[in-house]
């Protein structure tokens, strides 16, 4: 798995949409899924995974993405069977899900530690990449659910708040990855303030409100201290 390896999984992993069949906005989706157009942020991904990969051919001998070509192309084609399996058998998407986000947890910790552009573009889209996911996977099990309780669904949004926290918290290194992170943790948050709003579940809506507040404040906290800490560098 080197540099073409991982750049043939990111352009399948591009038009794996295309072909798959599968369409998020279902009208049965529990009311802890994001609305439709919540799910653009994929488009976000797909492309920045695209860019990393077409980078990494000219960086084939830099240790730091090389040691991005496992984990980032097993996410990549994780992305891909849960696409097909999320068409012919949505329970296994969960394992899928949750494997991709360990790889990009494993992925973030491996970024290239050295300063400079190439390490805010593979930190930000891996932030964006690893922060929908850790939201996501909690909220992809409720869709395999049979009629899940509101008890169970806010059990599922406590997971995806934490989640977030934790990555941002403990895996991301830099700035970059924490707001990226952050940025489309709290995306996916509203998303599901807002969901759970018009389908009249205020509890839901407050608690992923709350979430959302929350992961916003301890990016904004944790980007102050990291300044005063470097004298105004990250």
């Amino acid at each position: 798995m080197g540099a073409w390896g991982l750049l043939v999984t990111a352009v399948l992993q591009a038009v794996g949409p295309l072909w798959a069949g599968f369409d998020q906005g279902r009208p049965d989706n529990p009311v802890v899924v994001p609305p439709g157009p919540f799910f653009a942020v994929w488009g976000l991904v797909l492309l920045g995974c695209l860019v990393v990969a077409v980078r990494g051919l000219g960086r084939a001998g830099d240790p730091g993405f090389r040691r991005l070509h496992v984990p980032l192309t097993v996410a990549q084609v994780g992305f891909v069977l849960w696409l097909v399996f999320a068409a012919r058998v949505p329970v296994l998407t969960v394992p899928v899900f949750v494997l991709m986000l360990v790889m990009l947890v494993i992925a973030l910790r491996r970024a290239p530690a050295r300063a400079g552009s190439d390490q805010v573009l593979v930190e930000a889209v891996l932030g964006v990449y690893a922060g929908w996911s850790a939201a996501a996977v909690w909220l992809n099990v409720a869709t395999v659910l049979d009629r899940p309780s509101s008890a169970v669904l806010a059990g599922l949004l406590s997971g995806a708040v934490v989640s977030t926290l934790v990555l941002i918290v403990f895996v991301c290194r830099t700035a970059a990855a924490r707001i990226a992170a952050g940025v489309t943790g709290a995306w996916a948050l509203l998303g599901v303030t807002l969901s759970a709003s018009a389908a009249g579940s205020a509890a839901l809506a407050a608690l992923a409100a709350v979430g959302g507040v929350a992961v916003v404040v301890v990016v904004v906290v944790g980007r102050r201290l990291s300044a005063r800490g470097s004298g105004g560098a990250v």
